[in-house]
Order: C-alpha cells, then sequence, then structure tokens
C-alpha cells in the first residue's frame, strides 16, 4: 500500500461531509477492511501504464517515478498518489455500486448492445464481445482515482474523462 489506514481515514474526514454516504460507509468499516480495500487499489493502481520510470534501481512499486521528482534528496509517494489509492478504495468499498458495476461488464462482455427496464434504458453503442472497452479495469471507473493520476498515466489508449 502507498498510504495507511490513518491517512486513508483522514483523508475521507477532510473531503466528504460526516453525513455523506462516503464516509459513514468508510468509517463503518473495521481497519481490516480498509487494509483489504487499501489493497486491492494498491494492486490495481500499480497495474496502470505510467508515464516516466521508477525513481530508485530495483524499486519492487511504481511509485515514486522519475521524472516528476527529479532533484528531490529523497523521493517519496506523491500525496495525489495516496490520494488516488483512498479514493478508489473507497470506490471498492461501495459493495452495490460494484455488483452493479460487474452486472454492465458481463452484459458488454456476453454482447448485449441496450436493454430497458421501465422507463430506464442502457445503451452500450457498437461494444465488441472481449474488446478493450469491455474489460476495463475498475480503477478507470473510479473517476476521482483517475483525475487524482491523471498526470502520471500513459497515453497508450484513450482515457476519457466526462466533462462536468
Amino acid at each position: 500500500m502507498y498510504g495507511t489506514v490513518e491517512q486513508a481515514d483522514a483523508y475521507v474526514k477532510a473531503h466528504y461531509a460526516s453525513k455523506s454516504a462516503e464516509r459513514v460507509r468508510w468509517l463503518a468499516l473495521e481497519d481490516e477492511d480498509k487494509t483489504v480495500y487499501l489493497t486491492q487499489a494498491f494492486d490495481m493502481i500499480e497495474r496502470l501504464p505510467f508515464r516516466g520510470r521508477k525513481a530508485v534501481v530495483g524499486q519492487k512499486n511504481a511509485f515514486p517515478r522519475l521524472p516528476y521528482q527529479y532533484g528531490e534528496d529523497n523521493p517519496s509517494v506523491p500525496e495525489c498518489v495516496i490520494s488516488a489509492e483512498t479514493e478508489l478504495a473507497l470506490y471498492l468499498s461501495d459493495t452495490k455500486a460494484q455488483e452493479s458495476s460487474q452486472k454492465r461488464k458481463e452484459l458488454i462482455r456476453d454482447g448485449v448492445k441496450s436493454f430497458s427496464l421501465g422507463d430506464l434504458s442502457e445503451n452500450y453503442g457498437d461494444v465488441k464481445s472481449g474488446s478493450q472497452a469491455a474489460t476495463v479495469s475498475t480503477a478507470y471507473s473510479c473517476q476521482a482515482c483517475m483525475q487524482l493520476l491523471r498526470p502520471y498515466l500513459s497515453g497508450g489508449f484513450d482515457i476519457c474523462f466526462p466533462s462536468t
């Protein structure tokens, strides 16, 4: 993990209102569960394509990275990366949203292009089964995480961020 449970708790308290669903959900978790979500988030972030290179020869983790931290006597993991890990862990802790997201990925993978249920309808466009869009990483689904990591991400494939 890049950050600690204590750092994640402090981040959530600083960035989410006391009664927000995200903060209530995160603070209700046991430290053991928070560690699991942070570890999952770390593993997902480590698999992303980053620009630059590791700061130290033989370094195990993706961060710190060069050229972003040239000139630092003791390069460390940037705060925005620790924040991204926390945001992704928080996203992963929403099990209902994860189940819904998984169902959508399965529909896309199975070739479903659209469906309707009452007044609700979804259209997945012209997505081919097995395509990269159908197997997109959960990390890419967490917009807060991706926005924080954006300066470090390599442009090897399209990364779309909705305009707000």
